[in-house]
Order: structure tokens, then C-alpha cells, then sequence
């Protein structure tokens, strides 16, 4: 049985764990430093699956507020651990997700995922999301 909830402190170790899966390589005191500073801000929604008491995946979502378009909720971060893929998981920690938006007054939910995630993206096309563009992200360490 899958059961989604809010992420807590606790579950801190389980999401470091799965993050490495995504290949980010944090320690569990950086995502229960991250989890505090997210659980405050209303804008934000961690949720956590877990089987028999194990946290088996995260999906992470947020608002999304600009000057040139209108607010929209977007996924932030999905990870199933690998063991547990294909049974549903993600699915229903994507539900929680759009669950969370619309409760927040969001009318559309974006996703965007690493152009070397094809099983990722068959997985969201096949939820009902569309693709719209690809795209090149640029980082500069401050």
C-alpha cells in the first residue's frame, strides 16, 4: 500500500538517499535544513510516499510567480527509488502535487526534466502532460 503525506524532519535521511538517485549528492543535515526553510513558506509542498513506513519517493512542488506570465505551480523535484519504479509511485505522488496546486489556486502545473531523462519524460506524457520546448540551463556560482 502507497501512502502519500507531508514531508517531516524525519524523513530528512530518505530524501538524501533518493536525491542521490537523481544524482544530487546532498547530506541529510542540508535537506532538513532545506525542509525547515520550505515547511514555512506557503508557496512551497514536500510530500513523501512511503511503503510499510519507508520512503520510497519525494516530489517537491511550488508557486511560480513572474512578470510576464500568470502564476502556475511547477515541479520542483520527482524521485521513485529505482527499486520501486513502475508500481504506481510516481503517479501518485504527482497526484498529491497537482492536488496541492489546485487547493492554491494554480491552473496549470509544469514539470521540467533533464533532456537525458527519456523513461522521465515517457512517465509524464503518459500522466497527460505535454511537452512545450526544450531548453539550456546556464548556472553562475556567486
Amino acid at each position: 500500500m502507497i501512502y502519500c503525506r507531508e514531508a517531516r524532519i524525519g524523513d530528512g535521511e530518505g530524501i538524501s538517499q533518493l536525491s542521490h538517485q537523481l544524482g544530487y549528492t546532498s547530506t541529510t543535515e542540508e535537506i532538513i535544513e532545506r525542509l525547515n526553510r520550505l515547511s514555512s513558506m506557503t508557496d512551497h509542498f514536500v510530500c513523501v510516499a512511503e511503503i510499510d513506513s519507508l520512503v520510497v519517493g519525494w516530489g517537491h512542488v511550488q508557486g511560480r510567480h513572474s512578470i510576464e506570465s500568470v502564476p502556475f505551480a511547477e515541479i520542483g523535484g520527482l524521485v521513485v527509488d529505482e527499486h520501486h519504479r513502475g508500481a504506481g509511485i510516481g503517479k501518485k505522488i504527482m497526484s498529491e502535487c497537482e492536488k496541492w496546486a489546485r487547493m492554491n489556486g494554480f491552473n496549470k502545473i509544469r514539470v521540467r526534466s533533464s533532456g537525458k531523462r527519456e523513461a522521465a519524460h515517457r512517465f509524464y506524457v503518459a500522466i497527460g502532460y505535454e511537452e512545450k520546448k526544450w531548453q539550456k540551463v546556464f548556472d553562475k556560482s556567486l
